[in-house]
């Protein structure tokens, strides 16, 4: 599907006042589109140990349409960098590999882990593509807790600074425990095994000094 995923990098990016200053761009979404605001808040704070930022600065916020219209995906992109100073709207190439049980204009249980990288820059795009959604994705979902999980494709031409954004929703226990993480608690072996074939598989498309991680909220709001 279609999507757009606009970083807003203003601190003071609250969902109350994103969702207000959204209301010009949801009156003009295709009847099917869904939005959902991802915000660093005190509720996601107590993931802050997994932040890494390679590439500063991290989002403070993300606000995510799919859904969408592909002859309606640049306009919208526009709009949403006019409205938000310093913001980066990208459209995506978007799969939905794990959807989770939204409900709307609720938090969404846990955190979601955004996370933006560059492909390796010795393989080819098509290389990247095939590693990261025909092999890479069983490994995702086997070796941790993920209870949501999208991947977003950055549509080619668009220079942003990174080829990929990846949303993770894990359950709030794994803030604070890299077993929960890893889906390996009270089991020492199974969290080293997860731990390097993520790792490693992760080694095959990503270039490693290229990734940026935030965990956020998440509400949903069409």
């Amino acid at each position: 599907m279609i999507s757009i995923r606009c970083l807003i990098f203003d601190a003071e990016a609250s969902k109350v006042a994103l969702q207000e200053a959204l209301q010009p761009v949801l009156q003009k979404l295709p009847d099917g589109a869904e939005v959902r605001l991802l915000v660093d808040d005190e509720d996601s704070a107590v993931a802050a140990a997994y932040q890494q930022c390679a590439k500063p600065p991290l989002p403070k916020a993300c606000i995510c349409l799919d859904n969408l219209e592909e002859s309606q995906a640049f306009v919208l992109k526009t709009e949403l960098e006019t409205l938000f100073t310093g913001a980066i709207a990208t459209i995506f190439d978007t799969r939905l590999v794990l959807r989770p049980d939204w409900q709307i204009g609720q938090r969404t249980s846990g955190t979601v882990q955004l996370c933006t990288f560059q492909q390796r820059s010795d393989i080819s795009r098509e290389q990247f593509i095939t590693i990261w959604r025909d092999s890479h994705t069983q490994i995702a979902i086997d070796t941790q807790s993920t209870f949501g999980y999208f991947q977003n494709l950055a549509v080619e031409g668009q220079n942003r600074g990174f080829d990929a954004l990846v949303e993770e929703h894990f359950p709030i226990e794994a803030a604070t425990s890299p077993e929960a993480f890893f889906d390996a608690v009270d089991d020492p072996a199974k969290l080293k095994h997860n731990i390097d074939c993520m790792m490693e598989s992760c080694a095959r498309f990503i270039q490693q000094d290229t990734i940026n991680v935030i965990h956020l909220s998440e509400y949903k709001i069409k």
